[in-house]
């Protein structure tokens, strides 16, 4: 789960599977961006609030009910969803591993590294690897390392052989198609996402 909404209404978006609805706030899953749909409920709970603020606390959020404004609530429920997957990978520290400019003792430690990584996932997009784990994702370009005279077939099947998933198909893609629209297409993330669907 990416977020909590809490809403008596009916939601109309993608990826629902990643949002935990519930219809009270005592039914949330704690430490997820929270979105409540209800003017009442501000108006009942918040004395001091500024209607055009969406952001009632750090990581709670509200919007009209459908009932209230249902063209606010379309349009906040999405831009939420957004930027739940955004907040979502803002602790995630990508680490693209260049042979050509990293110094040998950087990538010795890297590779130390991603042998050390818990439970990895990895993701094969074309000609690049995305290794997850840990809160890191590493990603190693394929065609590079043949550029500089490294075996790549060798290093996929090293890196398939510790990882405890190897994710290479393209129907992947289908699966995380809107997480990858609201996060820029940036596929690197997949690994991460799949960790989470799979808890």
């Amino acid at each position: 789960m990416i977020a909590n909404i809490v809403t008596s209404n009916k939601l109309e978006v993608d990826d629902i599977d990643d949002i935990n609805v519930v219809e009270s706030l005592d039914d949330i899953i704690q430490d997820l961006p929270t979105l409540v749909t209800s003017y009442k409920w501000v108006t009942d709970n918040y004395d001091d609030y500024d209607i055009y603020d969406k952001q009632l606390g750090d990581s709670l959020y509200w919007t009209f009910a459908k009932t209230e404004r249902r063209d606010i609530f379309n349009n906040d429920v999405e831009e939420f969803i957004t930027l739940a997957n955004r907040e979502l990978i803002s602790k995630i520290k990508y680490v693209f591993v260049d042979p050509i400019q990293l110094q040998r003792d950087t990538i010795k430690k890297i590779i130390t590294k991603i042998y050390e990584l818990k439970d990895k996932i990895t993701f094969k997009n074309g000609d690049m690897l995305y290794i997850y784990g840990e809160n890191l994702i590493f990603g190693i370009d394929l065609n590079l390392l043949k550029y500089i005279g490294i075996n790549p077939i060798k290093v996929e099947k090293k890196i398939k052989s510790i990882s405890k998933v190897f994710l290479d198909d393209k129907e992947i893609f289908i699966e995380y198609k809107s997480n990858m629209e609201r996060l820029g297409d940036s596929v690197k993330y997949i690994p991460y996402l799949y960790s989470i669907k799979h808890e």
